[in-house]
């Protein structure tokens, strides 16, 4: 079974495809729908742990040897010698060496280690199924990928988590609630983005309650930013009112101005050709009368002889 399972499923399909034509001949009938964001998601998921999965078998296989030029002269068998030489030039690289050396410092700082080896989070989930109800103890499908097969646990944190498990669903149980592994294991290791902890990244989140909030607040803020917008625009739509307002008046107060400055104007000219007129009928009259008054003077005493009578008449 070890050697099977070592030449992967991709090996054994094609060594046995005569012994299974029906099982070939379904495969083409597995549509995929490349406009649903799921199945796209699916398919990169798969393609990435698959090549992952082949540079990390690459990568074992290249340490086996004392250098690059003893690792060169033995390629892999599932390799070219030009696709073994792209990767030994990968594995020798400044850039996946500091890589490698970070990611082996990661794992050395983890609290838990999983002991299923290469099985499946989904395998072992369908392989602890109840067959009659379907369901799955969450707490024991914890232990059944933290322990050995000797029932030890790989540490002491990840007995803990699991004793937290045990007792969240005695809880449980004990309030009349009901619960799926997914939810026990999002309540007690918490999620990560997409996927949630302790079942691999197949498995993905519910809606958390956390999220709900998270949602209903930004809807909140939305909905109180819209309405400072629209206390805003009413504000500015009257003030754009008083604005227009106080312009027409002062429009009307300043044509009102100019209205009176030329009608001042007009009966300034008015009174001035006024004046002029009487003044000129003022002299006439005077000199008129004048005149009368000289010969009325004149034909009273007359001009003696010798002499001349001035006459000055003032008024």
């Amino acid at each position: 079974m070890d050697e099977l399972r070592a030449q992967g499923v991709g090996n054994i399909s094609r060594m046995h495809e005569e012994q299974f034509p029906d099982w070939f001949l379904g495969r083409d009938h597995f549509d995929l729908d490349y406009t649903r964001h799921e199945d796209v998601r699916t398919v990169v998921e798969t393609m990435m742990t698959a090549r992952r999965t082949h540079r990390n078998r690459m990568h074992a296989y290249f340490k086996k040897f004392p250098s690059k030029e003893a690792a060169l002269l033995k390629p892999h068998p599932d390799t070219t010698e030009e696709q073994w030489k792209e990767l030994c030039d990968l594995f020798t690289s400044e850039a996946f060496m500091k890589r490698s050396e970070q990611n082996k410092k990661n794992r050395s700082k983890l609290t838990v280690n999983h002991a299923a080896g290469s099985r499946s989070f989904q395998r072992t989930r369908a392989c602890m199924k109840n067959q009659e109800s379907g369901n799955i103890n969450p707490a024991e499908l914890y232990k059944k990928n933290y322990t050995n097969k000797d029932g030890i646990w790989t540490s002491e944190g990840a007995r803990e988590i699991y004793e937290r498990m045990d007792a969240f669903q005695r809880q449980c149980d004990l309030e009349g609630k009901t619960y799926t592994e997914i939810e026990v294991y999002s309540e007690i290791l918490g999620k990560k983005s997409g996927y949630v902890r302790g079942l691999g990244r197949a498995v993905k989140p519910p809606p958390s309650s956390t999220l709900t909030t998270q949602s209903s607040d930004l809807q909140h803020q939305l909905a109180k930013a819209r309405d400072e917008i629209e206390a805003m625009r009413a504000a500015r739509e009257k003030d754009l009112q008083e604005f227009a307002k106080k312009q027409a008046e002062m429009e009307a107060t300043l044509r009102d101005h100019h209205e009176e400055h030329a009608m001042r104007k007009e009966q300034e000219r008015l009174r001035a050709e006024i004046s002029k007129e009487l003044e000129k009928k003022m002299s006439s009259v005077m000199e008129k009368k004048m005149s009368d008054m000289s010969k009325r003077l004149f034909s009273q005493f007359g001009v003696q002889k010798g002499r001349c009578m001035y006459i000055v008449i003032t008024f």
